[in-house]
């Protein structure tokens, strides 16, 4: 049985990133591959990866979620949006609010709490459409972590640096941190080495970020995420997947020969929880995924994973363990473990902001 505790390590705050490495390609990067460790930086991805490789991207962007409003009370309401419906949005709530009770925000915006829960609630604005958007751009501020505590970076930074350069989807409330390392210049690069580059769209909520609860564990699933995983995506897959087969693979598909490379463990849930209608050639995939990876978990897609040193106690670093044991580790959870003790040691920098990890 799994518990939350076997995943707890300790962590000197100043190995805290509160900022970004600059250029963004600059972070450390440790690699572990076939039972070796190499200390090296990010910029030097393409040593590792080799012609015929695909790196597979979530593409989604970081909405300005955090809103600040206030009560007819007077009193101050926290607001992260996480998901947007036809007629309401599911948020987190940062203070006491009852059903039906108005938030204002702005001059003619608010919203009323149509639902109320422990710590969530729905709410619907008077706005909508570009109306709406317009206004969230102008008065919402980027979601960091809490955990990066005095920032030196200004609200029009974040929004810049807490964005992946290849962004295109409006719609996370966290950003897909992996995806943080990347520049225009290495991406360049990787495709002159021929590695192929592809992506999906998965938006991050709290099944990303979210404390784990014993009933997580025990129910396998975590909050639903929505994902849609393009055809084309999904075609350069199922080539690289035929290229291990003797027999029926077309010549194309032999010559490819790469490996499934997931940049985020948000790429690798979208990847995995479809593995089944991406491999029985479903030309484009969309849904929801509450997909919960824990050592012992079978991998179908994935034959490599590029990640940040996450949260201990985590379902980030369950999902990482898993991954190491699929590859061949006896005890994905101690090995991980070993790795995150060296890059401690070395002085690495952790979190959303901090260094990057390469498992192949």
């Amino acid at each position: 049985m799994i518990k939350i505790s076997d995943f707890s390590y300790d962590l000197p705050r100043d190995l805290i990133a509160k900022t970004p490495a600059h250029p963004r390609s600059y972070c450390q990067l440790l690699v572990y591959s076939n039972n070796e460790i190499f200390d090296d930086f990010f910029y030097n991805l393409g040593r590792y990866l080799k012609a015929g490789d695909l790196l597979v991207l979530n593409n989604s962007k970081v909405m300005p979620a955090r809103i600040f409003g206030q009560k007819s009370s007077g009193g101050k309401i926290e607001i992260l949006l996480l998901e947007k419906f036809a007629k309401y949005w599911r948020t987190l709530i940062g203070g006491k609010v009852s059903v039906g009770e108005k938030i204002i925000f702005a001059n003619n915006f608010f919203a009323e709490v149509t639902e109320k829960f422990e710590k969530e609630a729905k709410i619907k604005f008077n706005l909508s459409g570009e109306k709406l958007w317009r206004q969230i751009e102008k008065i919402g501020k980027t979601p960091i972590p809490p955990y990066i505590k005095n920032t030196k970076l200004s609200e029009k930074e974040l929004r810049r640096e807490y964005q992946t350069i290849y962004a295109k989807n409006l719609g996370s409330s966290a950003a897909p941190t992996a995806g943080l390392h990347f520049t225009k210049k290495l991406i360049g690069e990787l495709k002159n080495l021929g590695v192929e580059i592809a992506e999906v769209n998965l938006h991050v909520g709290l099944g990303t970020f979210a404390p784990v609860s014993d009933e997580n564990i025990q129910q396998n699933k975590l909050h639903p995420e929505k994902f849609q995983i393009p055809h084309s995506t999904a075609k350069k897959i199922i080539e690289i997947k035929k290229a291990g087969l003797p027999a029926g693979a077309s010549r194309q598909a032999m010559q490819a020969g790469g490996r499934i490379i997931a940049v985020g463990t948000t790429t690798l849930r979208a990847l995995e929880s479809t593995a089944k209608e991406i491999l029985s050639g479903e030309k484009e995939i969309s849904g929801s995924t509450d997909i919960f990876i824990q050592p012992g978990f079978k991998f179908k897609i994935i034959d490599g994973l590029i990640t940040n040193f996450h949260l201990p106690c985590s379902s980030l670093m369950m999902l990482v363990a898993a991954f190491l044991q699929s590859s061949g580790g006896k005890n994905g959870r101690k090995k991980l473990l070993e790795l995150y003790q060296i890059a401690v040691k070395k002085k690495y920098r952790f979190y959303s902001f901090g260094d990057a990890m390469l498992i192949i």
